[in-house]
């Protein structure tokens, strides 16, 4: 996979009736103090375009919900990103989820979450796929330290330090680490205080870009 660069757009070419953006998603979530009385739960994201090798960061508060809530989040908020029809793979280290969504389990609590990632699963072509955590997947590692950072800042994490975030992990998805990438995010949740923003950035990985986005309407 080649360097992303990062890229700002505000529209491109109307899409062909017949083209289905094929996007993979990397979802994960956290919970700090999952249990207690004050749990602080955040989720990331890492959406890519294959089509256009454009890449997308998600990193958002979730609040005081259990773990296999944010979970469902996780996956929730990153289809809601997509602005029509596609072909997704979406990886999560969440049995529960990915099971659930396979049909394995039934969704017996937890029903207005599940209602939410349903919600958004309709109109695209879904593939659940689970992916052991901690296990050197660089996409789900920077989901992971995304979704740690929300829940550990109790905030979405800002455009421009998400962009940021972007342009390290595109230049780190040929290799074997993220780690200029994690060092980066480090810095970034030190500095936080509470925010309210709504966030996410884009970058492009050198694909084509006159298709037309899945993240633009």
């Amino acid at each position: 996979m080649t360097a992303l660069k990062l890229e700002r757009e505000n529209g491109g070419p109307d899409a062909a009736a017949t083209y289905t953006p094929i996007v993979s998603i990397y979802a994960d979530a956290s919970c700090l103090r999952n249990g207690s009385s004050d749990p602080s739960a955040g989720c990331g994201a890492v959406i890519v375009d294959l089509n256009r090798m454009e890449l997308k960061l998600l990193a958002k508060y979730l609040g005081p919900v259990t773990n296999q809530q944010a979970e469902i989040l996780a996956c929730a908020k990153a289809l809601e990103e997509l602005r029509r029809p596609c072909r997704v793979e979406i990886f999560s280290d969440s049995r529960y989820v990915i099971d659930t969504m396979n049909g394995k389990n039934r969704m017996k609590t937890n029903r207005p979450f599940w209602g939410r990632l349903v919600e958004q699963s309709y109109g695209h072509h879904i593939t659940w796929r689970w992916v052991k955590g901690h296990d050197g997947l660089l996409f789900q590692e920077a989901a992971d330290r995304l979704a740690r950072a929300a829940s550990t800042a109790q905030t979405d994490l800002l455009p421009d330090d998400l962009g940021i975030l972007a342009e390290h992990l595109s230049n780190e998805s040929h290799q074997l680490n993220i780690r200029s990438f994690e060092i980066e995010l480090d810095k970034i949740v030190s500095r936080y205080t509470t925010f309210e923003r709504a966030t996410y950035a884009t970058a492009k990985l050198d694909g084509v870009a006159s298709l037309p986005s899945a993240f633009l309407p």
